[in-house]
């Protein structure tokens, strides 16, 4: 059975070796080409267990009416005569984009009862050229080339378990997402994992629960809480998972990744703001839990702003070569889903939009993680009169909207802020804007109530600084959640940095593994045809200069082979160096949570009322010290050095003097 290393290098290949610079977008090719080659391979396997299996039950083969009985109870996904790989592998060069774009149409079509169409088929295979020229937009060799790349690869569960798929498929996906670190496209697929691991790990979802994410992307939000589940409680059956995405492409990855991952869950495509998928009547659906990150501060949400104009009715465009929009009053806006009871958000800015979707779509009892912008923590201001600073205003509608999130609106409608993590600059991709981690619950517990713990993990150090992306790596996510579940409570904290600890350091193990895995398969080659060489030179028949030339590509290989050595050993370096730090951190967790000096600068346990002095805003660092301590002296040592320092001027004082004496002769 192939592992997830071998399988991700061999999807890539598809990238690097057909589509890179012959396509725009080529995810949509390689995840729908993976997809039809999973379900063409894994339906003849299915099929041949059954027959296997009425073979053995009965002691005869099965008739030509008996397997089609097999057929039509077998496999949930049906493929239709004529529509599997080989069909297409088998297709005429110049018929193969038509005879693939004809199959997975048909394949939609027939499972159209469980799976939406324009999943498979999402790629569009004999899409004509854009010159005219008649031809294909993919070149048919191209597809043929891919098609023979792909055939020998089995990709039924005897060869790829759909935990190996899986992985793989996200392998994929995050490759895409680092080819496109800077750019918005990366951004809107997909959000880094160890932000997911620290939403997920915080609501600990529960099998029997439905979990909903309102900007799925590729879907790992869901795919995360999946996993938990599993981890937890061996098995993800019974976890209903939902989802919603505006772009069709990603929606179709989204439904493919599930599909491949065997889970139970319905990603839809749509807008979610304003065409909800998951509605009941004129309310949307509620939900168990809710983990999320939404496109930060999207403007012209609603979709109702219009083009300011000049007075000589010209557009004003911003800097950035976009006009300048206007929008209507929001008195008149009325939601048809009665989603923004805390507040009409400002049509420019649309987090207060997504952040109250997402609370009606909580049931009384539901919890949220989301991922906001820090903005939303502070923007906005109070009501304010001219007794109190010399003039009018009116409170602005984001402030309000937080104040009541935070003091709740009436009995029934209570607070909801449960958590605030702000994290590290540039953790996300696509977009350069500081980040957040909200977590609502309706239904907060009772020592929780009338407060909200909020964490700051931006201090310098705590990720790893990269040019394009800043990465949180292992012992930094342990940081986070262990502040998090702990809630300021020492005794929980010292039970769970032992737990964090000893499934952090299982995890390093894994992945050296998987790294050793990754080093021999790129040297898998080198090696073989060093032992082949090493063979034939013990034969005695092998002299002259065909001996020397075999021991000469030997040396070389040789050569080659020692770089893998030097790289598994520096992966078993690494290894180690970060067990050394997840060591490290449980030391300084340990050391936090009894001294207070240090425990106001990670994390504080802060009640409604110091908030409400501080009109509502959850600025972080008014309420935890993030004020970078000064480095402490040693004064002693000072004093010393600086004798020190003394003694070597005067010497050098009395080399000068000595030196203009002897000048002066």
């Amino acid at each position: 059975m192939m592992n997830r290393k071998q399988l991700g290098s061999i999807l890539w290949g598809l990238v690097d070796n057909y589509l890179r610079n012959k396509v725009d977008d080529y995810k949509p090719y390689v995840l729908s080409l993976l997809f039809f080659k999973r379900l063409s391979d894994n339906y003849q396997w299915e099929l041949n267990n059954r027959i296997k299996k009425y073979e053995k039950d009965y002691g005869r083969e099965p008739t030509e009416k008996q397997i089609k009985i097999i057929i039509e109870e077998g496999p949930n996904f049906k493929i239709p005569k004529g529509c599997f790989w080989e069909d297409v592998a088998k297709s005429p060069l110049k018929e193969i984009n038509e005879k693939l774009h004809n199959v997975v149409n048909e394949i939609s079509e027939a499972n159209a009862d469980i799976l939406p169409r324009g999943i498979i088929n999402t790629a569009n295979w004999n899409a004509p050229s854009p010159d005219g020229s008649g031809g294909k937009k993919l070149d048919p060799e191209i597809l043929q080339n891919m098609i023979n790349y792909l055939s020998p690869v089995k990709l039924d569960n005897q060869h790829a378990s759909p935990d190996v798929l899986g992985d793989a498929y996200e392998y994929l996906i995050k490759k895409f997402a680092d080819e496109n670190k800077g750019g918005k496209v990366a951004g809107q697929f997909y959000t880094p994992q160890e932000v997911v691991e620290i939403i997920v790990r915080y609501l600990k979802p529960k099998i029997g629960e439905r979990v909903y994410d309102p900007t799925c992307g590729s879907g790992g939000m869901l795919i995360r809480s999946a996993k938990y589940v599993k981890e937890k409680q061996h098995t993800s059956e019974g976890l209903h998972l939902f989802g919603q995405e505006s772009v069709w492409n990603t929606c179709a990855i989204a439904n493919i990744n599930l599909v491949l991952h065997e889970l139970e869950g319905t990603i839809k495509q749509g807008d979610t703001l304003k065409d909800p998928k998951y509605v009941d009547g004129n309310k949307v659906e509620q939900f168990d839990m809710v983990a999320a990150n939404f496109p930060f501060s999207d403007e012209n949400w609603w979709g109702n702003g219009t083009s300011k104009k000049n007075k000589k009715g010209k557009p004003i465009m911003k800097k950035d070569g976009s006009p300048q929009l206007q929008y209507p009053k929001k008195d008149s806006f009325v939601d048809p889903y009665d989603r923004f009871i805390y507040g009409t958000p400002d049509f420019s800015k649309g987090d207060f939009a997504f952040i109250q979707h997402i609370i009606a779509s909580l049931n009384d009892k539901g919890r949220a993680g989301v991922v906001c912008p820090q903005g939303v923590l502070f923007r906005g201001q109070p009501e304010k009169t001219e007794e109190e600073d010399g003039q009018n205003r009116k409170a602005d509608d984001e402030y309000l909207i937080r104040r009541r999130f935070l003091e709740g609106l009436d009995d029934e409608q209570k607070e909801i802020i449960e958590a605030i993590v702000v994290l590290p600059k540039n953790v996300f991709y696509g977009t350069s804007i500081p980040g957040s981690i909200v977590f609502f619950n309706k239904n907060k517990p009772e020592d929780k109530k009338g407060k909200v713990l909020m964490v700051y993990a931006a201090w310098e150090g705590w990720c790893k600084e990269e040019p394009d992306l800043n990465i949180l790596r292992p012992h930094d996510v342990m940081r986070i959640i262990v502040q998090l579940e702990a809630w300021g409570d020492i005794e929980k904290a010292m039970e769970a940095i032992p737990k964090h600890e000893k499934r952090l350091n299982e995890m390093v193990d894994e992945n050296l593994q998987f790294r050793i895995g990754e080093i021999e398969l790129d040297f898998e080659g080198e090696q073989q045809r060093y032992e082949e060489i090493e063979k034939t030179l013990k034969d005695d028949s092998i002299n002259g200069g065909k001996r020397k030339n075999l021991e000469k590509i030997k040396k070389n290989l040789q050569k080659e082979l020692n770089k893998k050595n030097e790289q598994i050993a520096d992966a078993n370096a690494q290894a180690e160096k970060e067990k050394e730090e997840i060591e490290k951190v449980k030391n300084e967790l340990l050391e936090m949570f009894v001294n207070p000096e240090m425990r106001k600068r990670y994390f504080s346990v802060v009640d409604i009322e110091e908030i409400k002095e501080n009109e509502f805003n959850l600025n972080i660092p008014r309420y935890v010290d993030t004020f970078k301590p000064e480095e402490e002296i040693d004064l002693q040592e000072a004093i010393k050095e600086f004798n020190e320092e003394l003694k070597k001027e005067k010497e050098l004082n009395e080399e000068l003097d000595n030196a203009l004496k002897v000048f002066k002769k």
